[in-house]
């Protein structure tokens, strides 16, 4: 599985390694900064991934295959190849 994504500079290919348990940021207010354990208490009730030992995921850790340096920037490409 990969994500190929087109920007300026040429492709940035990043290969998906593990799910990201607990990613807090969900809980932040982006208006005021505030957290919130609203989001994550509601993720609670359907994302605990038995591949993390039961922790909630909310996200994919990736490394980067090609393209480390580039400037990724709002409206690039985005291709996704996914084997399930």
């Amino acid at each position: 599985a990969e994500l190929r994504i087109a920007c300026a500079e040429g492709e940035v290919v990043l290969r998906p390694v593990k799910p990201c348990p607990r990613c807090p940021i969900p809980n932040v207010d982006p208006a005021t900064g505030e957290t919130s354990p609203e989001v994550l208490d509601t993720l609670s009730t359907y994302r605990a991934n038995p591949v993390v030992d039961g922790a909630i995921t909310f996200g994919m850790n990736v490394v980067i295959v090609r393209g480390a340096g580039h400037t990724l920037r709002v409206g690039d490409a985005v291709a996704a190849d996914w084997k399930f």
